[in-house]
């Protein structure tokens, strides 16, 4: 029952401030609740370093940092061939993810419910988003990466534990304008970490 600033946001929010930057090593450290009028959100950048933040007007030495990350030069830009990731997978029920998001407590307003059609397999999946009627301010609107994170939902339907799971960081992120429809890829991809 919170209104809770996207997580999507944040990136938008750091690719604004850093221009043409590609962005690393991103963690969400601390969900930003809106609550009151009063909260400025400021993304500082320092040393290629960024930071989203928020604090009441008159604490803005006390802020909470809800996001951060490195920024580096423009990054390579990497065509997916999204067709032939759904040659391999199986459609999925659109309303049943944000049906599942419900259960566990996302609710995802109209403005936000942005995937029209989805596919999953394995380790992938793909969906296609729905075009925006109107030009926005934000270069990546943070409805339309949301979705396209959402889009991992997809992944391995049928073999999860019921488990809410949201992104706590992302390895790289490059947000840009391209032409045509809009689609979401995500791969999965499993680490191995040693203990010694």
């Amino acid at each position: 029952g919170r209104l809770v600033f996207p997580g999507a946001g944040y990136l938008e929010m750091a690719r604004a401030a850093a221009p043409g930057s590609a962005l690393l090593g991103v963690f969400f450290l601390q969900p930003l609740a809106v609550e009151s009028h009063g909260v400025l959100i400021e993304c500082a950048l320092a040393d290629g370093r960024f930071g989203v933040r928020s604090a009441e007007a008159h604490a803005i030495a006390d802020a909470t940092v809800h996001c951060s990350g490195a920024t580096t030069g423009n990054g390579e830009w990497q065509r997916i061939g999204h067709a032939s990731l759904r040659a391999s997978a199986c459609t999925t029920d659109v309303q049943a993810l944000y049906d599942a998001f419900d259960a566990v407590g996302l609710q995802y307003g109209p403005g936000y419910r942005t995937l029209v059609q989805a596919w999953g397999g394995a380790s992938t999946a793909s969906a296609r988003l729905r075009a925006r009627a109107t030009p926005e301010h934000a270069l990546v609107h943070p409805a339309d990466l949301d979705d396209a994170l959402c889009t991992s939902a997809a992944i391995g339907l049928g073999g999860g534990d019921g488990a809410t799971r949201l992104p706590f960081a992302v390895d790289d992120a490059q947000l840009q304008v391209a032409s045509g429809s809009l689609w979401g890829v995500r791969r999965a991809v499993r680490r191995l970490h040693s203990v010694h």
